[in-house]
């Protein structure tokens, strides 16, 4: 971390710069990466935000965002080492990612090996798909199976329900 970019923070911005130096975030857990991404996003869109909002102030009085953008120089270095320092936690934090998946597939493949193999079953007779209360007909759209009475899809079950809350709001509107 370059020291002038370190004398633009404060101490506790200091030391959340500090922690996102590559030997820093070498030793952090996944969870730890996880955590420290969210302080730093946060600082990044308070500096992000403070910039605009103090662009946008001086934008009146300049006349032009151009020439107000040279009065909020500092603002703007802050939130882009912060920008910085995001990438870099968030580049480490998908190592992390990366090497976690590979343990956890590894760990899983090695149980599976392990494990003993379960019978086989006998195979099934060959049957037709549809229950015999099913029967295959044309329905309105010209497709589907006719369930038997008193069940419905689960969209149909949905339709029907709209279709009762707006009975129900016209009774109530009379």
């Amino acid at each position: 971390m370059n020291p002038t970019d370190l004398a633009l923070f404060s101490a506790n911005d200091q030391k959340l710069l500090l922690a996102t130096e590559p030997a820093q975030l070498a030793v952090m857990s996944e969870d730890e990466l996880g955590d420290l991404l969210t302080l730093v996003r946060r600082a990044r869109n308070k500096y992000t935000g403070l910039h605009r909002k103090k662009a946008g102030a001086t934008a009146a009085k300049a006349g032009a965002r151009g020439a107000a953008q040279s009065q909020n120089l500092r603002t703007v270095r802050q939130a882009e080492v912060f920008e910085d320092a995001l990438a870099r936690v968030s580049g480490a934090l998908a190592t992390a990612a990366r090497k976690s998946s590979a343990s956890l597939k590894t760990d899983r493949i090695a149980m599976a090996k392990a494990a003993p193999a379960p019978a086989k079953a006998a195979p099934k007779p060959a049957t037709s798909t549809l229950r015999p209360a099913q029967t295959k007909t044309s329905t309105a759209k010209g497709r589907g199976v006719v369930p038997k009475s008193g069940t419905t899809a689960p969209a149909q079950r949905g339709a029907n329900k709209v279709q009762g809350a707006k009975r129900q709001a016209k009774r109530d509107h009379r």
